[in-house]
């Protein structure tokens, strides 16, 4: 009897271990199950985040490139098109895919900003646990791009980015007063920002504004008061790639003459012969923009003004591009002599605020010598060139200075940095 009853004792154990084993395979595929779902919304999400995103910069790039609010919306639908996102049914009664495009955004921290575009893609996702559950499914993925301004508040920023010493240089006999903001030195050298003027008050930083140096300093900047942060995070060209002028509807200049108004003012052109030239001659620059392929020169007496101009300096066959074994030659801008130059910049359009621009191809240096001044307002932008003053008087006070180096041998520097007559490219980029 005992016998008979451990035989039917163990045959049940092992059907209870049987159907415990069965569960447990069960939970085991239907994590498995839910592993691979999960993966499949996962990898859903990020196509569609990634489609969003671009559709979002497509149409930002539409107004960046001063398109309407309708031309930004055809082009990201177009672009999430491109990238299999198309709306079927969005109350995804019958369909799978929603996508939105709003201009301008309807929520989020840009709603109703008119420089930005919104994209919302909406898909129904058929997963392999249960596919025929799609409609409970839906991933959702929203992208975010706008034209904004990219300046990074810096009343001098020397850019070079190698090991390069005295990137920012401050001789014995210059003179620096910077108010609103700062001074940034992209070099890393051990001496990238030097300072030999051990005067505070002829080297003058309004507080709470000070230097930022990727690499290190020497000279006066403790003397002086002026606070500095080493080993500073460089910082990107703020007008890298920036639009350049065309010249399409702007006359040929070969000589001076050739583009004066009646009162014998220049107008704005494409200016193949120097803008200035030697002499006593006073010049004036009606609004508009100035391609200079031969520099500007104002050595002697000649006083240079001007109101709404952009002086574009550029090579000489320029925009053909700069190929190797295509010769094209940069012309030097030197303010020089007892001239004095009293320009200010455009207040809108695509240079808005934007004085002085010298391609990036121009490697000539800019420099004011002697007893020449240039009070301008709006930016001066020097990408790969270094802006130089030398001179018992060599004066610039403009609201913003970005230079490849700055070097003051024997210079006064005022820069009154304030947003509204400072440069604020704009430029596309993703925002949410």
């Amino acid at each position: 009897m005992n016998t008979l009853r451990r035989f039917f004792t163990a045959e049940e154990d092992a059907g209870q271990a049987l159907i415990v084993f069965a569960i447990l395979m069960l939970a085991l595929l239907f994590l498995i199950g839910l592993a691979i779902d999960a993966g499949q919304l996962y990898s859903n999400k990020r196509m569609e985040q990634e489609a969003a995103d671009s559709a979002a910069f497509a149409g930002a790039v539409i107004l960046y490139q001063g398109g309407t609010g309708a031309q930004a919306i055809d082009a990201a639908t177009a672009d999430a098109t491109t990238n299999g996102y198309t709306t079927d049914d969005c109350t995804f009664t019958s369909g799978q895919t929603c996508v939105t495009v709003n201009w301008p955004p309807t929520s989020g921290s840009f709603m109703a900003r008119l420089d930005h575009v919104e994209v919302i893609i909406t898909r129904q996702v058929k997963t392999s646990l249960v596919p025929a559950e799609a409609a409970f499914n839906p991933v959702r993925a929203r992208g975010v791009a706008g034209a904004e301004n990219v300046n990074s508040g810096y009343a001098v920023m020397a850019l070079d980015r190698g090991n390069t010493t005295k990137s920012f240089w401050a001789q014995s006999n210059a003179d620096v007063h910077l108010n609103g903001g700062g001074i940034l030195v992209n070099s890393i050298a051990a001496n990238a920002a030097e300072n030999d003027q051990n005067n505070s008050g002829r080297f003058t930083v309004q507080n709470p504004y000070g230097l930022d140096v990727a690499g290190g300093v020497s000279g006066s900047w403790v003397g002086d008061g002026i606070p500095y942060t080493a080993g500073h995070n460089q910082m990107p060209d703020p007008f890298g790639n920036f639009i350049t002028p065309p010249q399409a509807g702007l006359p040929t200049c070969n000589s001076l003459a050739a583009c004066q108004d009646g009162a014998g003012n220049q107008i704005p052109g494409v200016y193949t012969t120097n803008l200035g030239g030697a002499g006593n001659n006073n010049m004036v620059l009606n609004p508009g923009i100035y391609i200079l392929k031969a520099g500007m020169d104002t050595a002697g007496n000649a006083n240079v003004t001007g109101t709404g101009v952009f002086i574009y300096n550029t090579y000489s066959i320029y925009p053909t591009p700069l190929l190797p074994g295509v010769l094209g030659t940069c012309g030097q801008v030197e303010l020089s002599g007892n001239a004095s130059t009293a320009l200010s910049a455009m207040t809108t359009g695509t240079w808005k605020n934007l004085l002085v621009y010298q391609d990036n191809h121009c490697a000539d240096e800019v420099a004011i010598e002697g007893n020449g001044s240039f009070t301008g307002t709006g930016s001066f932008y020097v990408p790969s060139a270094t802006f130089r003053f030398n001179g018992n008087n060599a004066t610039l006070i403009g609201s913003q200075l970005i230079a490849n180096q700055v070097d003051l041998e024997n210079g006064n520097l005022t820069i009154n940095y304030d947003p509204t007559t400072t440069a604020q490219p704009i430029l596309p980029r993703l925002a949410e």
